[in-house]
């Protein structure tokens, strides 16, 4: 049954009970050598996913291994074939290659942007010795001259007896000399510490609006082999490859991705053109096993191809390849699907790489600006860092949980029934809602610190709020031929520049004479 044919507990027994060809049939078929996990433009992206226990996907197992076309049983043919077919497949092959591609930087991106501690594990020793080597070289001498000059601030402040000024001046000095004393004592911690923080609150946005889980309810199974160990980001992986990638190989091989000949013969296919990481693994251990490993695989495949082709011709041609120009359409989708969905799914995962780095970067610039900071008037650079590191966890919440809708709203549409043409638009209208809403080019901007801390949590650059501020106009009235005095007005400097001088002034010229004329009796009684 199709049930037994999805299942890998069944599934070997089904196919052990197919018939071989014949040996002289077996002669002229050309069945494909399996691909490792990591070969191809994608397997320069993959990350290798350990041996887990409970429910796991194609790419958990098997990476981007066989995602290519292959032309079969064409020698049996005596050149009944296309000529066209072998420059059709070509193309088609090449579209899977560059779509396999851009799904495996998008998954690895998301992974590591997912996981910062395996990521940014490299960088802990930087931190910490050129944090260390800046406090005691720099802050630890430069900062004792910037301290004499505090104290000869201070001493010159207390003859004009302002002790406001003071006790800010030198509230501020102790303040900044902790914070760097302790940001240059436990510079891993601090790294960490924000890390730590940031991965507990998207975990939480994760487990709850990510990737579903296909672990069993407790109710039904309650042992590790029912329970989904995979990280969400994974998850998200298996659910990307398996939709964007395999259903549009399984269209190119055999014309359908639902019809009941690939639902039912579809998955075993894709098993006999690739090797799994646990087989990969074994044959690098033993060499010798890697001939055997790929007799089984061709005699699995041949075995397959031939109740295929007993059971659906039109399948069948599709598997030999005869239908060339379907596979470059089925490739073309596939490159087309790939672009669409990894834009925006790249762009919150680089963003939030770039949040977690900003965060390492300003831990070692602190010794480095502190020095200056020490001196209020001097503080703007360590201002402006503070802006950057709370723009950098802004960041790394706000596209974290951008990219966990967004991966939610994929899955839900690719869930559905809708034609494959409509589920693309789709994607690609929720990735043009995702950059309305999260403007990320604005939000990579405010990483520069140049903000404020209003405008870093609205998402907005300090040029646009600066120009809804009010600009002073003065404008000169006139009484006969000499100018009396200037009135000056508070107008938004963005509508003054769209605004001509005239109508500026008018309102300014009505008020100055309105005064003048009431003012004018007073004046003459005085006189």
């Amino acid at each position: 049954t199709t049930e037994q044919w999805q299942n890998p507990e069944t599934r070997p027994g089904c196919i052990a009970e197919l018939e071989p060809p014949t040996p002289s049939r077996q002669s002229c078929l050309d069945p494909p050598v399996p691909s490792a996990p990591d070969s191809g433009l994608a397997g320069w992206f993959v990350i290798p996913q350990p041996e887990r226990e409970g429910p796991t996907g194609l790419y958990s197992n098997y990476g981007y291994a066989g995602y290519s076309f292959h032309l079969y049983d064409i020698d049996c043919l005596a050149g009944a074939t296309d000529p066209n077919a072998a420059m059709a497949n070509f193309i088609a092959d090449g579209e899977l290659m560059l779509a396999s591609g851009i799904i495996g930087a998008s998954n690895a991106l998301r992974e590591w942007a997912w996981d910062p501690g395996e990521m940014w594990g490299w960088a802990n020793p930087l931190v910490e010795r050129a944090t260390t080597a800046i406090y005691e070289r720099v802050f630890t001498v430069f900062g004792a001259v910037t301290l004499a000059i505090v104290g000869l601030y201070l001493i010159w402040r207390s003859r004009q007896a302002d002790m406001n000024d003071t006790t800010t001046t030198a509230g501020w000095a102790v303040f900044v000399m902790v914070i760097v004393t302790a940001v240059a004592v436990w510079p891993v911690f601090a790294a960490n510490f924000a890390d730590g923080t940031l991965v507990q609150t998207l975990g939480v946005v994760h487990s709850a609006i990510g990737p579903r889980s296909d672990a069993l309810p407790p109710e039904q199974c309650s042992t590790q082999q029912c329970q989904d160990q995979r990280p969400p980001a994974v998850r998200a992986s298996d659910q990307v490859t398996e939709t964007l990638l395999y259903e549009n190989w399984l269209r190119g091989v055999l014309g359908s991705a639902d019809s009941e000949t690939a639902r039912r013969y579809g998955t075993a296919l894709y098993e006999a053109s690739s090797l799994s990481w646990a087989e990969a693994a074994e044959i690098r251990r033993d060499p010798s096993r890697r001939q055997e490993i790929i007799e089984a695989k061709a005699d699995q495949w041949m075995r397959i191809a031939e109740q295929i082709r007993a059971e659906d011709p039109e399948a069948y041609e599709h598997l030999q390849g005869v239908n060339g120009m379907e596979r470059v359409g089925a490739g073309f989708i596939t490159l087309l699907s790939a672009l669409c969905f990894a834009l925006f799914d790249i762009t919150t995962s680089i963003l939030i790489i770039l949040g977690f780095l900003v965060i390492r970067w300003a831990v070692i610039a602190a010794p480095v600006i502190g020095t200056v900071a020490i001196l209020r008037p001097a503080s703007g650079g360590l201002k402006r860092l503070g802006n950057a590191v709370i723009a950098a966890i802004f960041n790394v919440v706000i596209f974290g949980i951008g990219a966990a809708v967004y991966l939610l709203a994929v899955s839900l549409i690719l869930e559905t029934n809708l034609p494959g043409w409509l589920q693309i638009l789709l994607i690609v209208l929720c990735g043009i809602v995702g950059w309305i809403l999260l403007r990320p080019y604005q939000r990579l901007t405010q990483l520069g610190g140049s903000g404020s801390l209003q405008g870093i949590l609205r998402g907005q650059r300090q040029q646009i709020r600066n120009d809804d501020e009010p600009e002073p106009v003065t404008a000169p009235w006139r009484r006969g031929s000499s100018v009396e005095e200037q009135t000056t007005r508070s107008i938004p400097r963005r509508r003054a520049e769209s605004m001509p001088d005239e109508t500026i002034l008018e309102p300014a010229l009505q008020e100055s004479e309105t005064a003048a004329s009431r003012s004018a009796p007073l004046v003459a009684s005085r006189k």
